[in-house]
């Protein structure tokens, strides 16, 4: 199944209830379901009436190679462009709708925010392009890569192990843009960003300074109950085994340049620590599957949002949007395509369409209300 996933550029969680046998979780939990009940999911939606393009996407591969020879990183950076003419595909599939771009167009001139996305489990630099189109032909620059061990591309379980990375992937990349590239002029250092998707997502808040907690991993996972998806993504990795990848784990992956942050439907949350979501001091879009295909909302969105202060998080349950309509829009003949040639995946295609694109809509407009406030 994940094979077949990977194969689509996609992303799989199912859905999941957190239990903790030990005393000290339950209350943890019973505190948790005592703010929810409390907490209000937030369905005022931005204006879906976003404003027109002011620039064409240009578009450039990078290749980062610094002190990390062990991990190269490859990626897609989007950029407002001046270009004009015709535009190109960035790839080609018979599933995916595929956004289009001027490839190394020139670069429009000032200094724009910049954004970087961290896709999820198996996923990679094409999963949300879409996103960076319509944000890049508003004046963002938005930079992604596939992160080694965990993409599409390069699966690895040894790396995939080393979840530390995949922060430190995304601090690595603000500094290659900032310092090294062609657009070092033209990002504003005070407006650096993240989002990310599903364990993207929780790769963000770990930028944002949240942190891993091995207690809480080990009582959730490896007594008489577990946490579903937490516990069979992390485990199949053999994440914090030994006790040096448990330090590692655990050790801050705060990037204080990063300035506001994006969740997507994150999943993970069961494995932060309290103490650390409570004391993240920048702001955090929180954007849930109102559907609740894949993750319960309940231990993974919404719990985000009671963990954090409350004038730093902004929590938005997407009404009829699932876990899926965080990647491209499906082609009419993707559903079919999928459900014959890889029975299972045509799940990714549910409400692909017309449909996703509504979605997509309600979270440009929700982003952009989100970074330009």
């Amino acid at each position: 199944m994940r094979q077949a996933y990977g194969r689509i550029n996609t992303v799989y969680f199912r859905g999941s209830h957190v239990y903790f046998f030990e005393k000290k979780f339950l209350r943890q939990m019973f505190v948790s379901a005592v703010l929810l009940f409390f907490v209000m999911v937030n369905q005022s939606y931005a204006s879906t009436n976003i404003s027109a393009p002011t620039f064409g996407s240009g578009l450039v591969e990078i290749t980062i190679k610094d002190d990390r020879v062990d991990r190269p990183l490859v990626g897609h950076v989007w950029y407002p462009s001046t270009a004009s003419g015709t535009t190109q595909p960035v790839n080609k599939s018979r599933v995916w709708k595929v956004a289009d771009a001027y490839p190394n167009g020139a670069i429009a001139e000032g200094t724009f925010p910049l954004l970087v996305i961290s896709h999820g489990m198996y996923g990679n630099r094409l999963n949300q392009s879409w996103l960076a189109s319509e944000l890049s032909r508003r004046g963002f620059i938005v930079a992604m890569v596939d992160h080694p061990g965990t993409s599409t591309f390069l699966r690895d379980v040894d790396q995939a192990r080393q979840l530390w990375d995949r922060p430190v992937d995304l601090s690595r990349l603000i500094s290659f843009l900032a310092k090294k590239s062609k657009f070092k002029h033209s990002i504003d250092s005070d407006r650096v960003y993240a989002a990310g998707h599903s364990l993207g997502g929780y790769t963000v808040l770990l930028t944002a300074g949240a942190k891993f907690d091995n207690t809480l991993y080990q009582a959730g996972c490896f007594g008489d109950t577990r946490i579903p998806v937490t516990c069979d993504v992390m485990g199949q990795w053999s994440v914090a085994e030994s006790k040096a990848d448990q330090l590692a784990m655990a050790q801050s992956r705060k990037d204080p340049r990063i300035r506001k942050v994006i969740s997507m439907d994150l999943g993970g949350t069961s494995v932060f620590s309290q103490k650390s979501l409570a004391a993240i001091d920048i702001p955090v879009l929180i954007l849930g599957s109102g559907r609740a295909d894949m993750l319960d909302q309940n231990q993974e969105s919404r719990a985000l949002a009671t963990a954090l202060k409350p004038h730093l998080a902004y929590h938005l349950e997407l009404k009829d949007a699932g876990h899926f309509d965080f990647l491209g829009i499906c082609k009419p003949e993707g559903y079919a395509i999928l459900k014959e040639k890889l029975p299972g995946d045509e799940i990714v295609c549910v409400k692909g369409g017309a449909e996703r694109e509504v979605q997509h809509r309600r979270i440009v407009a929700e982003i952009l209300s989100f970074l330009e406030e």
